[in-house]
C-alpha cells in the first residue's frame, strides 16, 4: 500500500504531516511503494485524477479542488474531512467526522507543543502559495507580527503554533493545528487561490460558524514571468466574467526591481 498524498516543490508542512503522521500511528512498515492499493490521509485530494484501478482507503480526507471523483467499488471511505465532501462524493454524512491530522493530539511528541512557552504575541500564516510571492518577513518586522512560513518542516511549523498567542492565518491547517494546541486564530484571505469550499468543510465538521474572513489585496513582490503574467491575465478575465472578485483582482507589485 502507497501512501497519497499532495506533494509541493517547495513543501508545505498540512500535506508534509502525512510522512511522519500515518507511519507514526499503523507503523513503519505500513507502506511501501506498491499502488495495488492508495491511503488517503491529510489533504484536499479526492478528486478526479485519482487513478481508477487502485483500492483508495480514505481517512479523514476532503474534497475542493477540480471535480471530485466517483466513488466506486475501489473506494474504502472510512471518513472524510467534513459534510461538504461527504454530500460532494454522496456517502453518508455520518462519515464527516473531521480532518485526520487532529489524530496528531493522540501521539506523545505533539502532547508535548502543550508544555512550550509562549514567545510571540501574533503570528501569521500565509498559504503555501501566497508565501512564495510576498516578502513575508519583512511584512513581519514592520507589522510586529511572527512569520510563519508553511513550507518549513511540520513540526517546527507546529512548534511556532503552540508558542503564540494569536495567530492570523490563510493557511486551513494553520487554523485546524490552532485549534488543536488552543491558540486563538483568524482567518485571513489574499491570495485568489483561497479556497473556501474547504474552510467550511472543515468549519461545518466541528460546529463552528464561518467567521468573517478579512480580505486583503493580492500583493506580489516578485517580477513574474511572461508565462505567469499571461496565466493571470486569463484568470483575471475568467474572473470578470464568472464575477467572481478574487480571480478579477489584478495583483499589487510591492517593489518596482
Amino acid at each position: 500500500m502507497k501512501l497519497h498524498y499532495c506533494k509541493t516543490p517547495l513543501g508545505n508542512f498540512g500535506d508534509d504531516l502525512n510522512t511522519w503522521l500515518w507511519p507514526t500511528l499503523l507503523g513503519k512498515s505500513f507502506f511501501d511503494t506498491h499502488e495495488d492499493s492508495l491511503f488517503l490521509g491529510v489533504g484536499t485530494i479526492l478528486n478526479q485524477k485519482l487513478p481508477k484501478s487502485p483500492e483508495k482507503i480514505v481517512l479523514g480526507t476532503g474534497t475542493g479542488y477540480q471535480r471530485p471523483p466517483k466513488v466506486d467499488g475501489n473506494f474504502s471511505i472510512y471518513s472524510v474531512r467534513g459534510p461538504l465532501t461527504a454530500q460532494a462524493l454522496n456517502i453518508p454524512l455520518r462519515k464527516s467526522i473531521g480532518d485526520s491530522a487532529y489524530l496528531c493530539l493522540t501521539t506523545d511528541r505533539f502532547k508535548k507543543l502543550f508544555a512550550l512557552p509562549k514567545k510571540y504575541r501574533i503570528s501569521v500564516i500565509p498559504h503555501h502559495q501566497t508565501a512564495t510571492t510576498i516578502d513575508w518577513e519583512t511584512i513581519g518586522n514592520v507589522g510586529e507580527l511572527h512569520f510563519i512560513d508553511p513550507r518549513k518542516e511540520f513540526f517546527q511549523v507546529f512548534e511556532d503554533i503552540a508558542q503564540s498567542e494569536y495567530v492570523l492565518t490563510e493557511s486551513l491547517h494553520g487554523a485546524i493545528f490552532a485549534d488543536a494546541l488552543r491558540t486563538a486564530w483568524q482567518p485571513f484571505r489574499m491570495g485568489h487561490r483561497f479556497n473556501m469550499f474547504k474552510w467550511r468543510d472543515w468549519l461545518e465538521s466541528i460546529h463552528v460558524e464561518v467567521p468573517a474572513f478579512q480580505k486583503y489585496p493580492i500583493l506580489c513582490s516578485e517580477k513574474l514571468s511572461l508565462t505567469r503574467r499571461a496565466k493571470h491575465v486569463i484568470e483575471r478575465a475568467c474572473g470578470n466574467t464568472l464575477r467572481y472578485d478574487r480571480l478579477s483582482q489584478k495583483p499589487i507589485r510591492t517593489n518596482s526591481a
